[in-house]
């Protein structure tokens, strides 16, 4: 529930990212944001997806600059004020952030100054501020034809780790992504599907002493 992903489609930013709710950082981590036509993609934010997906909507906080304080940010753009008085302010941070990110940046903070050298110490402040903490409104998912892995499923407790057996029903087999088990993209999730079908079926048939199997 954002105005900017539609703008920013394409762009592809190194960003340090958390999801807030309700003012309490759930989850973060940090890695390459994509900006889509509907929001945003990526690795990074596949692995935070699940706590939108299962814990509703939140805030998405995007630092593209997370090595840099707001404080030295406000004193490169300040530099560039002095150096370039006359650039365009859509060019800011050209150099500094993606062109496109960098004038939506400017246009989030509602600077109006056609030339940078009009910007107040206030705006540019402002503009650093928005580096370090750019807001989206995450209000779900892609849903389920766009997933990568799915959440949720029968309880892991229930069944034997080894066999892959069912404690309550003698017989019953389960693996992948029927149980409740989803790891981080990197293959986790195909290997877990992989290995633990392998399990279930030797055991199901009986054959997990063949050497051959």
């Amino acid at each position: 529930d954002s105005p900017y992903p539609r703008s920013l489609k394409g762009v592809r930013a190194q960003a340090a990212k958390k999801l807030e709710r309700k003012g309490k950082v759930v989850a973060e981590n940090r890695g390459e944001v994509q900006f889509t036509e509907k929001g945003i993609s990526g690795i990074a934010v596949f692995e935070l997806s699940r706590e939108v997906s299962t814990g509703g909507a939140c805030d998405v906080v995007l630092d593209f600059l997370p090595d840099y304080s707001v404080k030295e940010i406000f004193g490169l753009l300040k530099q560039r004020v002095y150096a370039l008085p006359m650039l365009s302010t859509e060019d800011l941070f050209t150099g500094i952030l993606h062109n496109k990110l960098g004038r939506t940046v400017c246009r989030a903070a509602e600077v109006s100054a056609e030339h940078i050298g009009d910007l107040s110490d206030k705006e540019l402040n402002k503009c650093a501020k928005l580096c370090k903490e750019f807001r989206i409104r995450a209000i779900g998912t892609g849903g389920f034809d766009t997933a990568q892995v799915t959440a949720g499923g029968i309880l892991t407790k229930d069944f034997d780790p080894i066999t892959m057996e069912s404690k309550l029903v003698p017989g019953l087999y389960a693996c992948g992504e029927v149980l409740d088990i989803d790891g981080d993209c990197g293959g986790y999730n195909l290997q877990w599907a992989w290995s633990s079908g392998r399990m279930a079926g030797l055991h199901a048939g009986g054959l997990s002493n063949d050497s051959n199997s």
